[in-house]
């Protein structure tokens, strides 16, 4: 029985792969450009922080404050509306 394909051609499989993953070559088409790609840095950001699931409206109309790329907001179990483990029972 043949060999499989992929280990005829190690070399050539290899850097194929390589370049399908690349950040520098064939990134209009390439997997990293196609789940990533065009990006740009952030220019505002700002939160507010709230004990409770808020409706779109309300929610806009809160006093933001500045915020930065890596600030911590307190834990996780703020962004689902309450304390650790509410609505499991």
């Amino acid at each position: 029985m043949a060999a499989a394909p992929a280990l005829k051609h190690w070399r050539t499989t290899l850097e194929r792969v390589e370049k399908f993953v690349s950040p520098l070559y064939f990134t209009d088409c390439n997997l990293r450009g196609r789940l990533f790609g065009a990006s740009c840095p952030v220019a505002v950001l700002s939160s507010f922080l709230t004990p409770e699931r808020l409706p779109y409206q309300e929610a806009v109309q809160r006093d933001f404050r500045p915020a930065q790329v890596g600030d911590s907001f307190g834990p996780t179990s703020l962004a689902d509306g309450g304390p650790a483990g509410s609505g499991w029972s």
